[in-house]
């Protein structure tokens, strides 16, 4: 339940935001983004060196918008984001397979593309919940075994 509560807050305000960053991005914002980027190629899939870039990408995005109420949510979703970066950190397909999505998403703030860029975010958190989903159910599973 939290982590469908959560990532329907997240679709409700990133795709949003991301729409505005596409109108507003500062190159430091673009910079810092591209940095987050890196670090999350770098980590592959260690889950937990890839969460902190991971929640630095998208505050960095919701900061983006250029929208001070929208940019405040950063930091008041930090704890809800990370708990959901974590969930996965055992992911069986690893984390590396994301990151072409937030690049995707970089991409189109680049081109200035507001709906793509909008429409890319939702198919992030999309394919984010599925692994979180994922996840769950394994740990679930692993649960079960180990109470039999």
């Amino acid at each position: 339940e939290d982590a469908r509560s959560l990532f329907e807050l997240r679709r409700a305000i990133e795709p949003a935001a991301g729409a505005l960053a596409a109108q507003r991005a500062t190159p430091e914002q673009v910079g810092d983004m591209r940095k987050a980027l890196e670090q999350m190629r770098a980590s592959g899939d260690d889950g937990a060196r890839f969460a902190v870039p991971d929640l630095v990408f998208h505050q960095t995005l919701l900061r983006m918008s250029g929208n001070e109420l929208i940019g405040s949510l950063a930091a008041l979703t930090e704890t809800a984001l990370l708990i959901s970066f974590r969930l996965t950190d055992d992911n069986p397909a690893g984390q590396a397979h994301s990151v072409a999505m937030h690049e995707q998403v970089l991409r189109h703030i680049l081109a200035a593309d507001p709906a793509a860029t909008s429409a890319a975010l939702v198919v992030l958190l999309d394919l984010a919940e599925e692994d979180v989903r994922r996840s769950l159910e394994a740990r679930l599973l692993g649960q079960t075994v180990l109470s039999h």
